[in-house]
């Protein structure tokens, strides 16, 4: 999964990974009535309603007719989009088109602003009436975010990087921490260096794989293994090179971006889950008449700045 600028070079097992994917990409096949067909599923919906984002997204396509290749031209149906807690609505406009070079598909969308903890629901109406709806509660809060190695076990974003007489890079020498406080779920944790690189290269990795909850409740923590991003990103070519990571005054600036994505009270608990599962559009739906997930989410940065090793 690339669309959104995920490093490949891990195992992308999150559920917010998966939705993106579906959502910007088109990789996984719109008849899905070979799973759990019912006639009564007439869509499925896939997406995020994310509180920072200036745009909407949800993917809508029809069940039913295994036969076609693609969505329909015509979805003949209108999609709203509801605030539970309001009672305001607003209609989706529908983008049909091809996207990543696979059979076309139908990204419902708006700029309406969506509110934290808040509830909504995304219908699909026929003829007047509601016959496939998806609920979800957003993040009360931004994710709360601190990385505070003075005065806490935070370890620290050092360069350059430690090698062991091997020349490989050691894990725990190379590794920055950061916490996350005030969140029901992390659904995703993805770090970003402002590095010149190949064009070939994602803008943003995925760390969701050490992200780790705490004994206390709503918390996490993030780890990154930096030196092994650095030289993923620098190397010549993904299957080797040169083994050094780059110097501070090689980035454009002194520091890694780091963005974690809560989900809402809500968002399902998925991991074990095998990617078998997360592929299956039933496996954690929310979605009424349908197949499908749209979960509420809220994202924020944070700056981990470089440190001279001593």
């Amino acid at each position: 999964m690339t669309g959104f600028g995920i490093a490949p070079r891990r195992p992308v097992g999150r559920l917010l990974g998966a939705l993106l994917a579906v959502l910007l990409l088109g990789g996984c096949d719109t008849s899905v009535t070979v799973l759990n067909p019912d006639p009564d599923y007439q869509f499925s919906l896939f997406g995020t309603l994310q509180v920072t984002a200036d745009t909407q997204v949800v993917r809508v396509e029809p069940l039913g007719d295994s036969t076609q290749v693609g969505a329909p031209a015509s979805l003949n149906a209108r999609i709203v989009l509801k605030n539970l807690d309001t009672g305001t609505q607003v209609a989706l406009r529908d983008s049909f088109g091809t996207v990543g070079n696979v059979a076309p598909v139908h990204n419902a969308w708006t700029p309406h602003a969506i509110e934290p903890g808040t509830t909504y629901r995304v219908e699909v109406q026929v003829d007047g009436q509601a016959v496939t709806t998806a609920t979800t509660t957003t993040p009360a809060q931004a994710p709360r975010l601190r990385h505070a190695p003075a005065a806490t076990r935070d370890r620290p974003f050092e360069l350059p990087c430690r090698f062991s007489a091997r020349g490989t890079p050691v894990e725990l020498a190379n590794t920055f921490d950061l916490r996350v406080r005030g969140v029901d779920a992390v659904a995703a944790a993805e770090v970003r260096y402002p590095l010149p690189r190949p064009s070939a290269r994602p803008t943003w990795l995925d760390h969701y794989d050490r992200v780790e909850e705490e004994s206390e409740e709503n918390r996490f923590r993030v780890s990154v293994f930096y030196a092994d991003d650095l030289l993923f990103l620098t190397r010549p070519n993904a299957g080797g090179g040169m083994n050094q990571c780059p110097d501070p005054n090689q980035f454009t600036a002194p520091r890694a971006v780091v963005r974690v994505t809560a989900g809402g009270p809500d968002w399902p608990d998925w991991q074990g889950a095998s990617l078998n599962a997360l592929a299956r559009p039933d496996t954690f739906s929310n979605v009424i008449g349908g197949h499908g997930f749209v979960g509420g989410v809220y994202a924020d940065t944070i700056h981990i700045p470089i440190q001279g090793r001593e």
